[in-house]
């Protein structure tokens, strides 16, 4: 055991990397794409590998004006080298979480140990989102991978080293004259003009915030006199806002300055500008018009598609997108928040007296930067916040480690509550699961057993590792691992089952004797383009559709029609002698079939079964 764990310090990188692999590996179970945004994004990534037009963004022939064309690019990237597949479309998503666990434990090591950096980084893969999202054909993990190693890069030459001091307990001045190297400069902005290419100005602004934020506020308190330990709270307070406003301004000077904010700003143009200018250009300015003034300007001043809540809308998502670790993340933070205050009440300047100050400080801001910044967006979904995991992630590392050096827990009560709440999480799973398979996820209801895992956890937490802080921290982190990946590996591809949707436009194309031209009728999804591998046709608002979708069956047996089932009896009066209903399926979370319409092969006595078969539906 003692090998074990010297050769997993002394080779965190490797241990880190390969648990990596095979947590992520373990959810690449062949399953068809979800909800909306996986297969439009991998429609578009497609188009891409299809025309040669890599510049254009296009869904089903049409301008995707919704995000830049970085995921696209990776996606068809992947597409290219390893055949177009959902595996292929995830697999840049998988990467980037990979990368990204990495940058934690880097960052976790150089602030805390190197235990804690591994915590950290296992922690992040071990929580229900971020798992969710390195298996997604999305960009979120991708934007996270970029805006935590920019971030990285950037605050390096301000926080303390650790890794210098083992073992020591004596104050570590930061050198509030250092510099970020131009070096790094300009590989953080390149990181951050990949993140503009990936989501948009956020992937520029985001990170920025938090480094200007955090390194201003190390300038303005690290100069000057320190305040006296023993005085009032008014009088302490007053003096230290009298400091920041006096040092306020030649701080800020300071931070651009040593944060190389200008050759930052050019690296990330010099990557980002090109195709911004060279997509305006090719669609006349319609694909910047549309992303910057709806999808960025829109969404934040008024909610999109129905995607809107309250302030706390983020933080109790997060309580449900960090899970298990989220059980402990109000614990780390009022931790953290206490351990500022002492320091601060004791009149010590945070970043020099106290090791950990400065990286708690920096934690805490990089959580409230994007969880708030997102939560006055008047459009909200669980995702936006994701930039702040890696944050959460390190802080509940540092409080597990803090833990494992004490004799019994910290924070008893709190601990017991966190207990609980993995217990309840993993019954809330179960329950999430058994109401789904009647609301659309039909038949999957043995995956609702993944729900078992938090809830024996917690009970071993309680028995076994009560009185080992170390034994808990081991717990947590095999716990969040196995539930995590299980969730997104046979969980998922059990409930995949469900959705039915690609398989009937497998159907559609083996009825075609192998391509399908394919028309949607009235309603059209991205699983039907990406799946199609083509264009759809699509008859929507037109006053003569049913005559025009009865025309286009008559242009070949290879024209099936997709049309939902209450919407028939408008078309049927219309189709050829020919045409029949040649299958059917129940897209997730619909309240009807959706039906495929094209040419019955059969002879005449199975025309008239065809017929008689058309008017059970028209009744």
């Amino acid at each position: 055991m003692n090998r074990f764990i010297s050769f997993m310090t002394h080779h965190s990188q490797l241990f880190v990397a390969a648990v990596a692999l095979v947590v992520l590996t373990s959810g690449f179970i062949g399953m068809p794409f979800w909800d909306e945004d996986e297969p439009r994004f991998a429609a578009i990534a497609q188009t891409m590998v299809e025309t040669g037009n890599w510049t254009v963004p296009l869904f089903n022939g049409e301008l995707a004006v919704d995000k830049p064309v970085l995921m696209h690019w990776c996606m068809a990237a992947c597409f290219s080298v390893f055949g177009m597949n959902e595996i292929a479309a995830r697999l840049p998503a998988a990467l980037a979480a990979l990368l990204t666990s990495l940058a934690l434990l880097r960052l976790g090591t150089r602030c805390f140990s190197t235990a804690t950096g591994i915590v950290a980084a296992l922690a992040y893969l071990g929580c229900l989102l971020v798992a969710i999202e390195a298996h997604a054909a999305t960009p979120d993990s991708i934007l996270v991978a970029l805006s935590t190693w920019a971030t990285l890069l950037l605050v390096e030459p301000f926080l303390p080293d650790r890794r210098h001091q083992p073992g020591t307990k004596q104050p570590v001045q930061v050198n509030n004259a250092s510099s970020v190297s131009m070096w790094h400069a300009g590989l953080a902005g390149s990181l951050l003009g990949l993140g503009v290419l990936c989501k948009g100005p956020i992937g520029y602004i985001g990170p920025l915030v938090v480094v200007m934020g955090w390194v201003w506020l190390v300038q303005c308190l690290s100069t000057g006199k320190e305040q006296p330990g023993n005085g009032r709270l008014k009088e302490q307070v007053l003096s230290t806002l009298r400091h920041v406003f006096s040092e306020g301004i030649p701080a800020a000077f300071r931070t651009v300055q040593q944060t190389r904010l200008l050759t930052v700003t050019a690296a990330a143009i010099l990557v980002a500008a090109p195709w911004y200018i060279s997509v305006g250009i090719q669609t006349d300015w319609e694909w910047t018009k549309g992303f910057f003034f709806v999808h960025n300007v829109g969404r934040f001043v008024a909610p999109m598609e129905r995607h809107s809540g309250g302030l706390l809308f983020h933080p109790l998502t997060m309580l449900v997108g960090f899970y298990p670790w989220s059980c402990f993340l109000p614990l780390a933070i009022f931790g953290a928040t206490r351990q500022l205050w002492k320091t601060w009440r004791q009149g010590q300047s945070p970043h020099i007296e106290n090791l950990h100050a400065p990286a708690l400080s920096l934690l805490l801001l990089w959580m409230s930067v994007w969880v708030g910044g997102f939560s006055l967006a008047a459009t909200k979904l669980p995702n936006y916040i994701m930039p702040a995991y890696p944050a959460a992630a390190l802080l509940v590392a540092a409080l597990a480690m803090e833990a494992v050096k004490r004799s019994a827990w910290l924070y008893p009560r709190w601990m017991g509550i966190g207990v609980g709440g993995i217990a309840f999480g993993g019954i809330a799973t179960s329950v999430t699961i058994l109401v789904g398979s009647f609301y659309g996820l039909t038949g999957s209801e043995p995956a609702a057993i993944i729900g078992l895992i938090p809830v024996v956890g917690a009970f071993w937490l309680v028995w076994r590792s009560r009185q080992r802080p170390a034994y808990a921290v081991t717990t947590m982190v095999f716990l969040g691992l196995l539930y995590s990946s299980l969730a997104v590996g046979p969980a998922a591809a059990w409930i995949s089952r469900a959705n039915t949707l690609p398989a009937l436009i497998r159907e559609a194309h083996a009825h075609a004797g192998g391509h399908a031209r394919i028309g949607a009728y009235s309603q059209i999804t991205p699983n039907l383009v990406y799946y199609a591998k083509g264009l759809v046709k699509r008859w929507a608002h037109d006053s003569d559709r049913a005559e025009k979708a009865a025309a286009f069956l008559l242009t070949g047996p290879d024209a099936v029609l997709v049309i939902p089932e209450n919407q028939f009896n408008e078309l049927s009066s219309f189709l050829p002698e020919t045409a029949g209903v040649v299958g059917r399926a129940r897209p997730l979370f619909k309240n009807q079939d959706f039906l495929l319409v094209g040419s019955m092969k059969e002879s005449a006595p199975a025309v008239t079964k065809r017929t008689a078969s058309v008017r059970s539906i028209k009744k």
